[in-house]
């Protein structure tokens, strides 16, 4: 019987999809399903795809080039398994999954959520990447009152967790097919509709650092769609009661975007705001605040970092004295 469904979307990286699938131990009771978007057949050999040697794995090749949504999407459609776990195909699982995946075959929650470790890509030095995961979880385990709701409104990815399928197939959640945050709404879906919730803090996941990935590629249509995922995620929490300090969460890209002087997107950008009760006039407020509030930690980590200055000349002199 297959207890768990691991979903790959993969673009182009043939090599790190390779050592994604090498992280992942052989068990008879978990597929692997790999769904090719639209990959470059000058980069990819498709008659060697990475996973096609593998009896536990399912190659599934989308033509429409819509993005890690829509391959998330079809892997949904396929999987079998009792529990969800997704992964991007540049990152990769750390060994502790081999107990986890026998320990929670069982378990009665409607999703786990692990701690994650954050690497460079090729130099595998530590980065900072998974901090905020690491944060979430920390305010979970001194406070679980006061943290639950960061877990299961503001954790943005879908990795890092086991997410009992039913609760997917009830609710018929589904990724967006969008350029970017395709998997915001995802996951504070599940996370409204999951009755119980299981924290444990261990690392499962590695989320890697590649400038060249599309998490850290702009363009226009992305940032248009950053921040129509996000106004419908304050709208979402909004009519749902739910509080969280960045509940206003679309003002970062705006303010972005109005400190790089992008008149013409930014522009567009607000034309937006409308079409989802926001007022312009109040988000350009809030635009203002945080660009003030960005103004003000630069300032005080450059002061910051002239008193560390003086104060190791200071000590310098002291020993030459």
């Amino acid at each position: 019987m297959i207890e768990y469904s691991i979903i790959i979307p993969h673009k182009n990286i043939p090599k790190l999809l390779q050592r994604c699938l090498d992280s992942i131990p052989l068990r008879d009771d978990l597929e692997v399903i790999v769904v090719d978007d639209n990959s470059n057949p000058s980069i990819v050999d498709f008659e060697h795809f990475p996973g096609m040697e593998r009896p536990d794995t399912t190659v599934f090749f989308d033509k429409s080039g819509k993005g890690a949504g829509r391959a998330r999407n079809i892997g949904l459609e396929h999987a079998k398994g009792k529990w969800l776990l997704f992964a991007d195909a540049d990152d990769y699982f750390n060994y502790c999954i081999r107990d986890i995946l026998s320990e929670y075959k069982k378990d009665e929650s409607d999703i786990i959520f692990f701690s994650a470790s954050s690497v460079d890509c090729e130099t595998y030095n530590n980065v900072d990447r998974a901090d905020y995961i690491v944060a979430f979880i920390n305010r979970y385990l001194s406070n679980p009152e006061a943290g639950e709701k960061y877990l299961r409104y503001d954790h943005g990815a879908p990795w890092g967790k086991i997410i009992k399928k039913s609760l997917i197939d009830q609710h018929k959640i589904r990724f967006q097919e969008t350029r970017q945050h395709e998997d915001t709404k995802f996951s504070y879906s599940v996370g409204f509709y999951a009755d119980k919730i299981k924290v444990d803090k261990r690392a499962m996941y590695c989320l890697t650092y590649r400038p060249s990935s599309m998490t850290f590629t702009i363009s226009e249509e992305k940032m248009l769609d950053r921040v129509r995922v996000l106004c419908e995620r304050y709208v979402f929490l909004k009519s749902h009661n739910i509080s969280l300090p960045n509940i206003a969460l679309y003002v970062e890209p705006l303010a972005d975007i109005k400190e790089r002087g992008e008149t013409d997107i930014y522009a567009k950008c607000l034309r937006i705001l409308p079409d989802f009760s926001i007022s312009i006039t109040e988000a350009e407020k809030l635009v203002k605040s945080e660009l003030n509030r960005r103004k003000k930690m630069r300032r005080e980590d450059f002061f910051s970092k002239v008193r560390d200055r003086l104060a190791i000349r200071t000590r310098i002199r002291k020993l030459f004295r």
